[in-house]
């Protein structure tokens, strides 16, 4: 028993080096490892150096590429019903947000707009084009889509001066 009481700062010793060394290890560890944090260092708008460029890999170039016409992937590349719909629902929500802006001013506006004889043709287009689309292949309907969103564009833009001529007008009688 006295010679393990002898021997107990030893052991002691040995016991603290081992943590220090597992201390050592797990900082170590702990120091590579990649932060999860999300907070960024502060950095200021105005700095007087200029950004260092980061290498990222070799610059790419246009001369390798091919254009393919059968990996189409625009909008255009969408069947024809769909990109109808998507004219028509882009359309409406123009509408729904000129009348948002203010429905007095809008409603005068769309009574005056409805009145121009050229607004009254497109609206007579409007209506053969879509009597027509029912029978109508889709390489027709592809053709006649973009006919269909000049349509939209061109009633639109009437609508939207007619809305802004009544707001003039109505801000001027309101002084």
């Amino acid at each position: 028993m006295k010679d393990f009481l002898a021997r107990r700062p030893l052991l002691v010793g040995l016991i603290v080096l081992g943590l220090i060394a597992a201390a050592g290890i797990w900082l170590s560890f702990e120091a590579t490892a990649p932060k999860a944090t999300s907070a960024r260092s502060a950095k200021s708008v105005n700095s007087a150096k200029p950004p260092i460029p980061r290498s990222v890999g070799a610059p790419r170039s246009a001369q390798g590429l091919i254009l393919d016409d059968k990996q189409d992937i625009s909008a255009d590349a969408r069947p024809p019903d769909t990109r109808r719909e998507s004219i028509v629902r882009m359309g409406l929500g123009e509408l729904q947000d000129m009348k948002r802006m203010n429905p007095a001013v809008f409603d005068a506006a769309s009574k005056r707009w409805n009145a121009q004889p050229r607004v009254k043709e497109i609206i007579a287009q409007w209506q053969a084009t879509e009597r027509e689309w029912k029978t109508q292949d889709d390489a027709a309907k592809a053709a006649v889509v973009p006919q269909m969103a000049a349509m939209w564009k061109e009633a639109l833009g009437l609508l939207r001066e007619e809305v802004e001529k009544s707001a003039r007008e109505a801000a001027a009688g309101v002084k």
